[in-house]
């Protein structure tokens, strides 16, 4: 009886332990978190929200490093493989939305920062979300 309890116990506190997010999840909400605000900088006339906007991307950037980072040195294949076919990608995505999309946001020419956003910087995130498993 004692080791029906025991074991009873045992499951219900294994069951009620908080589900774990995945780090590809977690790499995937950041950049997804990231794109969110970069699209409304994009739609935002006024430079005290892009500048809001530009802080709380960065941010978001520097929590998917910071996973990436996590997963690279995770000891387990998959999410090594996933960050290694990740990381060339999102490096030249930051470095196309701080070059060009950014700057060209607060030179107000939008119509140029949405050519960027909705080209090569699409065929990125596409790329991304496939090499993380991204819903």
């Amino acid at each position: 009886m004692q080791k029906s309890i025991a074991v009873t116990l045992a499951a219900l506190l294994f069951a009620a332990q908080p589900a774990l997010a995945a780090p590809a999840d977690d790499a995937c909400g950041a950049l997804m978190e990231a794109r969110g605000h970069l699209v409304a900088m994009i739609g935002s006339g006024d430079k005290a929200v892009q500048d809001d906007l530009k802080g709380k991307i960065h941010a978001a950037s520097a929590k998917l490093d910071g996973v990436l980072a996590a997963m690279a040195k995770s000891y387990n294949a998959d999410n090594e493989g996933k960050a290694a076919a990740f990381k060339p990608v999102w490096e030249a995505f930051k470095n196309t939305r701080e070059g060009e999309i950014i700057p060209n946001v607060y030179a107000g020419k939008v119509a140029e920062a949405k050519a960027v956003a909705g080209g090569v910087q699409a065929e990125r995130m596409k790329q991304m979300k496939g090499a993380m498993g991204c819903k």
